[in-house]
């Protein structure tokens, strides 16, 4: 039976996914970064060997800027590391590991949408310690997928979205950047576009995947 199992499923794109991919008929294993922390190697490699499953979705990371900053032995872990022994594990079960990554492997600078193609350029822990997950992914098999999203907002955690509505119902003024471009992206939308890629998608690589259009901090603020 064609399984999917989802790792950090507590976050604002994993919890969609489990969500929709469940409601649509998808035999979906959802795990939480408490149920299963990447951090725990042998724990990781413990679980996912006594499951029976087809495709993996890796949503889990440790996201926040300036944490990853402040602790980059702990970034590299989690989003470096155990993302590679995700997929090497996925790759000796025979099943395809899907592995969510970020814009920030880029500088933000550019004026147009980056391409699959173009070189990363991480300007922070987080970004370099992503790139090296990526790469350990797609070096994994060749039908594994880094899939990088951009701004993910949606109903099941608060984002940028939600700070700047509330910050904006009791202060005057909300600032925010203006020189950081990308593309705001809807954790639903995503979940149907990601779905395909499970099964129907030959083959695998990098993957830009996000909703039309393109923003600055201060646009995606005056938007909301």
């Amino acid at each position: 039976m064609a399984t999917t199992v989802i790792l950090g499923a507590g976050g604002r794109l994993g919890a969609a996914l489990a969500r929709e991919w469940g409601a649509a008929g998808e035999d979906v294993i959802a795990f939480n970064r408490t149920e299963l922390p990447l951090g725990n190697a042998d724990r990781l490699e413990q679980v996912l060997a006594s499951l029976e499953f087809d495709c993996l979705v890796n949503c889990a990371a440790l996201t926040n800027v300036d944490y990853c900053e402040a602790h980059p032995e702990e970034a590299f872990k989690i989003n470096g590391e155990a993302a590679n022994e995700v997929a090497l594990l996925c790759e000796q079960k025979g099943a395809r590991c899907l592995h969510i990554s970020t814009d920030y492997v880029f500088d933000g600078h550019a004026s147009a949408p980056y391409k699959e193609t173009d070189p990363p350029l991480p300007i922070s822990v987080y970004g370099e310690s992503k790139r090296l997950g990526e790469e350990a992914v797609l070096a994994a098999g060749s039908r594994h997928w880094a899939v990088r999203v951009s701004w993910v907002f949606g109903p099941d955690r608060p984002s940028f979205v939600d700070q700047v509505i509330s910050r904006a119902l009791v202060e005057e003024r909300v600032d925010a950047v203006n020189d950081k471009w990308s593309a705001p992206t809807y954790a639903l939308d995503t979940a149907v576009l990601l779905r395909p890629f499970l099964r129907r998608v030959e083959g695998g690589g990098l993957l830009h995947l996000s909703n039309t259009g393109a923003c600055t901090w201060q646009e995606y603020g005056q938007f909301a």
